[in-house]
């Protein structure tokens, strides 16, 4: 067993009670691992089952820069108290110098400022670990060490990404369908909604759900969503449908749960309504969201192997009737908190890697991106961690298609964290600003969804839309009109 202690501190007094809510241990690659952590008197207690060193990873407010999940390097077991706030501002600095090295070969040049900052915060970093035995002091070093690391991690993402976006812009490498949205069917007949979506975007993702399509099994119901492909398909908009399956309790018909201990028929029966979609909207759709979030959710109980037979069966049926359109396998909550948890998942990188090396023909992967809830792995992460994350991705050779990307547009709850300032309008467009250079500098990032085009007072970001319930304008939708004007040409 073994046992890490924290000491916690604000603003150089310590926390007596520091919340664990949103907290969890990581292991060797940043995997989410099982273990406990509970408060004792001025401390945070983590006990694991198991040898080997751990990590930290936390949500955490940065003076200045927002609240972010944020993480220490792996640590040893020892007697001593660590210094939460120094362990979080090494494990920043190790970042920057790790990404410095690997961006430097791409003939990448830091500016005087950069440079100095990184000092800076190397300099303040030292001062903490010379002032360790006086804990509050030492955190008010690494602190200002964290935040001027945030800052210039931040400054570096966007330095590469203007970059790289800059020579795919030159060569033309972003599509005119690069930069799309999810369509409301709800909206079908509201013909301003309509116009928004007809003269901004090139392509839109259907959102569906077996549930809907088939509430009793055998009897398909597709008025709804055949009115929506029927009219993209007439304005030559490009549609991927998404999920065609997913085990999310609400996603299933409630019928097939009779099936649920016999692995076999719910795989056949899987088989048969992906046929059934795919044949019906051949020629129409371009892509296929084939399968979606079997990484986190698997409300079965389906084995590694049986999710692997899953994916394969599903994306084999897609194939099978339609080789020409794409075939996509969407990870959910990609950095993988719900593994800490949820042990019958399994964690996004080894499903991502196991399914490219066992030979599954699948197109890409979708990544689901939505930020500022403080649930379903949805807490806000910093410019440089999204960065970090989708080049982890290259490693796969596969195109990358990221979906559902969504941030709040108001502060009513910052539970799930906040980039810069408390979410606003205006916060919402200038991380629009930022977060798509980033994503499409990416050479192997080929399309970015943005979640709800207007707002979803039901849905777990409600003011995550680019327009209000009623279509008003918001400023992060002007900013993607002009950004998506500069990017395709």
């Amino acid at each position: 067993m073994a046992v890490i202690r924290f000491e916690v501190y604000k603003q150089g007094q310590a926390v007596k009670h520091f919340s664990i809510d949103g907290v969890h241990v990581f292991g060797p690659d940043e995997v989410p691992i099982r273990g406990e952590l509970k408060n004792e008197p001025g401390q945070l207690v983590v006990v694991r089952h198991g040898e080997g060193a751990i990590g930290l990873s936390c949500p955490w407010e940065v003076s200045g820069c927002g609240k972010f999940k944020m993480q220490t390097t792996r640590l040893q077991v020892r007697e001593k108290p660590y210094n939460l706030n120094v362990e979080l501002a090494r494990a920043r600095l190790l970042r920057i110098t790790q990404k410095r090295e690997e961006w430097g070969m791409n003939d990448l040049n830091l500016t005087l400022e950069q440079h100095e900052k990184i000092d800076q915060a190397v300099e303040k970093f030292l001062e903490a670990l010379c002032s360790l035995e006086d804990g509050a002091k030492a955190s008010v070093f690494a602190d200002e060490s964290l935040r001027l690391s945030v800052e210039v991690g931040e400054s570096l993402a966007m330095l590469h990404a203007n970059m790289f976006l800059e020579r795919r812009i030159d060569t033309r490498g972003l599509k005119r369908h690069c930069i799309g949205c999810v369509f409301d069917l709800k909206r079908l007949d509201d013909k301003v909604y309509l116009d928004y979506i007809k003269s901004t975007f090139q392509f839109v993702t259907v959102n569906v759900s077996w549930h809907d399509i088939e509430p009793k099994e055998g009897e398909m119901y597709y008025d709804a969503l055949d009115a929506a492909i029927d009219w993209l398909a007439e304005n030559r908009i490009s549609i991927k449908i998404s999920p065609l399956l997913n085990f999310q309790p609400e996603h299933l018909p409630n019928w097939l749960f009779i099936w649920e201990n016999d692995f076999e028929q719910v795989r056949e029966l899987a088989f048969e309504y992906i046929t059934a979609m795919v044949t019906r909207y051949q020629g129409k759709v371009q892509a296929w969201d084939i399968i979606s979030g079997l990484n986190a959710n698997n409300c079965f109980k389906l084995s590694f192997d049986q999710i692997l037979e899953m994916t394969r069966s599903c994306c084999l049926a897609a194939k099978k009737v339609s080789n020409r359109s794409l075939v996509l396998i969407e990870l959910t909550e990609p950095w993988g908190e719900y593994y800490a948890y949820n042990h019958q998942a399994i964690p996004p990188f080894i499903y991502a890697d196991t399914i490219y090396q066992s030979g599954i023909a699948f197109d890409g992967y979708s990544i689901k991106m939505a930020f500022g809830a403080s649930t379903h792995g949805m807490r806000t992460r910093d410019l440089l961690e999204i960065s970090v994350l989708l080049d982890r991705f290259a490693a796969f050779g596969k195109p990358i298609h990221l979906s559902s990307v969504s941030v709040p547009s108001n502060s009513d709850n910052c539970d799930g964290g906040y980039w810069h300032a408390p979410w606003t309008q205006d916060v919402q467009s200038a991380w629009v600003g930022k977060f798509y250079p980033i994503a499409l500098s990416k050479p192997y990032v080929e399309t970015v969804t943005w979640g709800s085009v207007t707002d979803s007072p039901n849905g777990v970001l409600p003011y995550s839309g680019l327009l209000s319930t009623k279509c008003k304008v918001k400023p992060a939708f002007d900013l993607l009109i002009n950004l998506k004007k500069k990017m395709v040409k």
